[in-house]
């Protein structure tokens, strides 16, 4: 049996140094991180693998070896501190971003809605491309943003101005996932956060002033807003079908929203499209509003289930700037003069919390899915009763002792309001 001879240190050597030399290839270099080569102008060339897999060349060469090996070391540093930023996508233009983030962008795993579309685009053209379109992303830097948030300022209102605030920190937010920015420069505290001031609220005796304003063919559409708390593109874009008078409810199906022509012409269009996420929902109504809606029906006559509900006196689609249009009159003749529509939602909403709800059944009733603004009809109801409180104590004492024995406040003749 014959043994081989161990080999020998000059031949252990030998065989290293071919195997380094088939790793260095024509003047390369392996080393723990990446790899430089001598290119046939002399200057070096680093390479590197980045963490989705892809090699990566260094933007320029090197005059030598270590220069080249003291960049790549650089690049290991800023990827282990999470602070490595993707070249390619660094590179890329806000305007170009931009238009990739907004085609791929979803809510909950569905695709945006088009009149969330149609705002995303708004702020974009209007508001951030104009003056950081032109950027690559890696040149945004917070002050930039902080220069240009002040100038939106200045030339919009508040909410157009935190609507922009807000897109462009979720775009850049992506930005950042993507590796093509190390931290988000959008800073400005409290610059996309809703600020609005508290919405007054509505009782019983408010809306049905308003309601009696309103054109008769607006008058159970006004109701049914506050009773059921809807939204106006819900109330647009229901079907006499969605209502069953007879089982007292009414279905949420799709709801009514205006966007931009597609073809870049003046004014919008409505759509009719799915909910809200979370909005499909099936609402039980009380007398007050089903008796309104049985004069509605019983004035436009009979119709296909599959007929608008509400639509102009005409018969013609109904759309949101006819309602505004009637609401802004009706509110004057009414002393109401600063009261939204959307206030009728909020005191149907913030009634049935004062009735006992509980927080899910507001959000149920309500079509959301965030407890934050189901939690707002509530704090509003434990106001309104810290406010009844507060009234109860200013009644004289002989007041106190005629509600006390059951005269006519107790036994609910006389209203405190």
């Amino acid at each position: 049996m014959s043994t081989e001879s161990p080999p020998t240190s000059e031949g252990s050597a030998s065989s290293r140094n071919g195997r380094q030399r088939a790793a260095q290839g024509h003047g390369g270099t392996r080393q723990r991180f990446g790899a430089v080569r001598k290119l046939p102008s002399g200057r070096w060339q680093a390479r590197y693998t980045a963490s989705d897999g892809r090699k990566r060349t260094a933007p320029d060469t090197f005059p030598n070896k270590t220069d080249a090996q003291r960049w790549l070391s650089s690049v290991e540093t800023d990827m282990s501190r999470g602070m490595w930023l993707d070249p390619q996508r660094a590179e890329v233009r806000l305007s170009s971003y931009a238009t990739g983030w907004l085609s791929q962008r979803t809510a909950k795993g569905r695709p945006l809605a088009p009149r969330t579309i149609d705002t995303y685009r708004h702020s974009l053209d209007a508001w951030i491309l104009p003056t950081l379109g032109s950027l690559p992303l890696a040149k945004l830097t917070p002050d930039m943003v902080r220069t240009w948030h002040a100038e939106v300022s200045r030339q919009t209102g508040p909410t157009a101005c935190r609507q922009a605030y807000a897109l462009l920190r979720a775009i850049l937010t992506t930005a950042v996932d993507d590796g093509a920015l190390p931290r988000n420069p959008c800073r400005v505290k409290g610059a996309g956060q809703a600020c609005s001031p508290e919405r007054p609220l509505l009782d019983v005796e408010a809306v049905e002033a308003l309601a009696g304003e309103m054109p008769e063919h607006l008058r159970a559409l006004t109701l049914l807003a506050m009773w059921a708390g809807l939204r106006i593109g819900e109330l647009l874009a229901l079907r006499r079908g969605d209502l069953d008078v007879g089982a007292g409810t009414v279905r949420i199906e799709r709801q009514q929203v205006e966007v931009s022509r597609s073809d870049g012409g003046p004014g919008k269009l409505p759509v009719e499209t799915e909910p809200k996420v979370g909005s499909r929902r099936t609402v039980h109504l009380p007398r007050q509003v089903l008796f309104a809606l049985s004069e509605h029906l019983d004035r436009i006559g009979p119709g296909l289930p599959t007929g608008r509900l509400f639509t102009r006196p005409d018969g013609s689609p109904l759309r949101y700037a006819h309602v505004e249009n009637a609401w802004r009159s009706a509110r004057l003749r009414a002393g109401y003069p600063t009261v939204h529509l959307h206030d009728l939602r909020h005191a149907g909403l913030t009634l049935a919390a004062q009735s006992g709800a509980t927080l899910a059944e507001v959000m149920r009733r309500a079509g959301h899915v965030s407890t934050r603004a189901a939690l707002l009809y509530q704090h509003a109801a434990e106001r309104r009763d810290v406010e009844l409180a507060e009234r109860l104590s200013a009644l004289p004492p002989a007041s106190l002792l005629r509600v006390a024995s059951g005269t006519p406040v107790a036994r609910g003749d006389q209203q405190i309001k």
